[in-house]
């Protein structure tokens, strides 16, 4: 596995084979983003935010029974932002944001990529902490999960160049389907636009921990007819 380097970036960005494409558009200003001193690709912050709102629930919990479980209706959480370019949105102390890059991004099946905060931000207490991996197949926007973990408020403004993306190439042998699959495996969150998850783990995760979690609730019940009354934590 090796990172691209500027000159292979743009062979991948102006391949003529659709299956070996990469794509990262619109390129706002293509010499600086993908500058001759760099190995990377700048994506800039798209308009649609997710600013978290305090929470009016106990607690989040995806084992929770429906419809009682929040996240049902996770969004409800988040207030819904469009802001026009020329426009800005404050992050202040401790919030948590999320966004979207303005690119459009779409990877081939034999690179992956990793999202790098900037470093200029980063020294402000502003942490891009986006789920950094991107696997290949990957199509659509990329959520950005931005936390300001400085003690100012620090404004931003749709089109700022806000990370970084490194690609990487793949060993041929990994790009095959493993253990028979033969479709398409793409991010959890890919190809939509709702940078709000509806769940942290996948449904078959979820329905082996209910098993474990209800097994539990049984043999503390049956504790208590024993006569133990201490509940373990």
């Amino acid at each position: 596995m090796s990172v691209l380097v500027r000159s292979k970036l743009l062979e991948r960005l102006m391949e003529k084979d659709p299956a070996k494409r990469l794509v990262v558009a619109p390129l706002l200003e293509p010499t600086e983003q993908i500058s001759g001193s760099q190995a990377s690709v700048d994506v800039r912050l798209g308009c649609d935010f997710r600013l978290a709102s305090a929470a009016n629930i106990n607690v989040l919990d995806e084992l929770a029974d429906e419809p009682s479980n929040p996240f049902v209706d996770l969004p409800r959480l988040y207030k819904t932002l469009y802001v026009p370019l020329g426009g800005g949105v404050t992050v202040h102390p401790h919030q948590l944001v999320l966004a979207h890059t303005l690119e459009y991004i779409r990877l081939p099946q034999d690179l992956m990529a990793y999202v790098v905060g900037r470093s200029s931000f980063g020294r402000l207490g502003l942490i891009v902490a986006t789920a950094i991996g991107v696997h290949p197949n990957f199509y659509g926007p990329l959520t950005l999960e931005i936390r300001n973990l400085g003690e100012a408020p620090l404004r931003l403004y749709p089109g700022q160049t806000i990370a970084q993306l490194f690609f990487h190439t793949l060993d041929p042998a990994e790009e095959t389907p493993l253990w028979g699959e033969t479709s398409v495996r793409i991010g959890t969150f890919a190809p939509s636009n709702e940078p709000v998850p509806n769940r942290v783990s996948s449904k078959r995760t979820s329905s082996r921990l209910r098993v474990f979690r209800d097994r539990r609730k049984s043999a503390e019940n049956e504790l208590r007819t024993l006569g133990y009354t201490k509940d373990a934590e």
